[in-house]
């Protein structure tokens, strides 16, 4: 199936696109999506996971536009877009 994927800010610049269509296989979780995506694009790992594997709480998942929050199982389904980006923090 073909997800769509949207990166942004220092995602970006891992992955050296805003935008890729990815083939993923039918079941695939969105945790699943994104260590293929680390494992397609040096440095991209170390930005989205910890030491011990896990998304880092920093990173901000959506699919088409809703927000993942830590439901990192959930199924992607074919023309989904599975948005990363780094969290945005300040006051």
């Amino acid at each position: 199936m073909q997800v769509d994927c949207e990166f942004y800010a220092t995602v970006r610049d891992a992955v050296g696109t805003k935008r890729r269509t990815r083939e993923f296989e039918a079941g695939t979780t969105v945790r699943e999506a994104l260590h293929a995506l680390a494992d397609a694009h040096e440095g991209l790992g170390p930005l989205l996971f910890d030491g011990d594997g896990d998304v880092r709480p920093t990173i901000a998942v959506s699919v088409n536009g809703d927000p993942v929050g830590e439901a990192f199982d959930r199924v992607l389904s074919g023309g989904d877009t599975l948005i990363v980006a780094p969290g945005v923090a300040g006051g």
